[in-house]
């Protein structure tokens, strides 16, 4: 009998081991690149605390970016927990030259170093699906 039970703990602890995940304490970044743009997105977790808020950053392959090019824009960021869809026309950018920032609210409850993205961007009808990773 004391076999069985020592044999049941050491699994429970074997298998809370496996499945445990590293929670994000400081700033990291995302990364990932597609054929026509590579991508950062911004995780700080006292920001996300403070204002609900973090950072993407697009890098666009082609030519310079105009503000005009936003409305034609647009993303769809993927989480764990769910999916952050629109138009950069109507979000807060910043642009300069070929790289575009913008704030987007976080799509997992938590984020933790195991996690990843994907965001798939529509521009000039082409679309291009980038895995976000540390």
């Amino acid at each position: 009998m004391k076999k069985k039970i020592i044999l049941f703990i050491l699994l429970v602890l074997m298998l809370s081991a496996c499945s445990s995940k590293t929670m994000i304490s400081e700033e990291v970044v995302f990364e990932g690149e597609g054929k026509l743009w590579n991508v950062k997105y911004y995780f700080n977790p006292e920001q996300y605390d403070e204002k609900k808020v973090n950072w993407v950053q697009l890098y666009y392959k082609g030519s310079e970016l105009t503000e005009a090019d936003l409305v034609n824009i647009e993303i769809e960021l993927e989480g764990r927990d769910g999916v952050i869809t629109g138009n950069l026309g109507d979000m807060e950018t910043k642009i300069e030259g070929d790289r575009i920032s913008f704030l987007v609210g976080t799509v997992n409850g938590n984020t933790y170093q195991e996690d990843d993205y994907k965001i798939t961007i529509t521009f000039k009808n082409e679309r291009d699906v980038i895995k976000l990773e540390l």
